[in-house]
């Protein structure tokens, strides 16, 4: 029943941002569609020059600064996702998902040691324009903006979609999110839901990046290639252990 639910969700208008006026109390339908509007479309990244197709020893630097992109963007949602469960003493607590989207913004233009206190600062006041640049389509496919396609190699613009697949994937396993009108547990889950989809478009760029530094690796250099080998073996270890914390209720970041 909560998969035809979101079924008609989405073919109702994925991409529609639906916000209710100050005086309404959100309702069910109108405040999850809004939550999986700002979640599924809402990627902040500039799209550096390129040439779209499979990825090449030349998209090498690209892939490495999407990966690093993916990985800082985690980390804040991680401070964002601690806020949003008023981890934080004395601080005012996001009331809509444009709180979060805008302490993203806010954290991801400054160094990560000024994290906790902007975090302490509570809502931000002054409001930053959003770049859309991947989401779900009304079938609840991963679509990318064309531009950005049209700019980036496979391998980036398919990390794009792993982040969104992940997105459905982590809302179909809280079926009673339809069913929920308390928005301070719908932001908590969106900032949830960022952490575990920057996760996997992180691992799912580690991977690539690793398997194609090893093709234009020169053959007369095995013992870089074997630094390699081991340094991906270890990402993976601490990756699947990561996952094994969380699995357990750990790891939240908060002071």
């Amino acid at each position: 029943m909560w998969r035809q639910k979101f079924t008609r969700w989405v073919a109702s208008g994925f991409s529609s941002s639906v916000q209710p006026s100050s005086g309404d109390r959100p309702s069910s339908r109108g405040t999850v569609v809004a939550l999986l509007s700002a979640t599924l479309l809402l990627t902040l990244l500039n799209a550096p020059a390129g040439a779209a197709g499979p990825c090449t020893c030349k998209d090498l630097d690209k892939i490495k600064e999407q990966l690093d992109r993916a990985a800082t963007s985690e980390e804040i949602w991680k401070y964002i996702f601690a806020w949003a469960r008023e981890t934080y003493r004395d601080v005012d607590p996001p009331q809509t998902n444009d709180d979060l989207n805008q302490k993203f913004v806010q954290l991801k233009n400054a160094p990560a040691s000024k994290w906790y206190d902007l975090i302490k600062e509570g809502p931000v006041k002054e409001k930053k324009s959003l770049r859309k640049v991947a989401g779900l389509s009304e079938k609840g496919e991963p679509v990318v903006d064309e531009d950005f396609q049209a700019s980036n190699c496979d391998d980036i613009i398919e990390a794009e979609k792993e982040h969104e697949r992940k997105h459905k994937e982590f809302y179909f396993s809280f079926p009673q999110v339809f069913d929920v009108v308390m928005t301070s547990r719908l932001q908590r889950l969106r900032a949830e839901s960022e952490v575990e989809s920057y996760r996997a478009q992180k691992t799912f760029l580690e991977k690539k990046y690793a398997d194609l530094k090893l093709k234009c690796l020169p053959k007369e250099d095995p013992s870089i290639k074997q630094q390699l080998q081991n340094d991906a073996a270890q990402r993976e270890r601490l990756n699947q252990a990561e996952n094994r914390i969380r699995m357990l209720g750990g790891g939240a970041t908060g002071k």
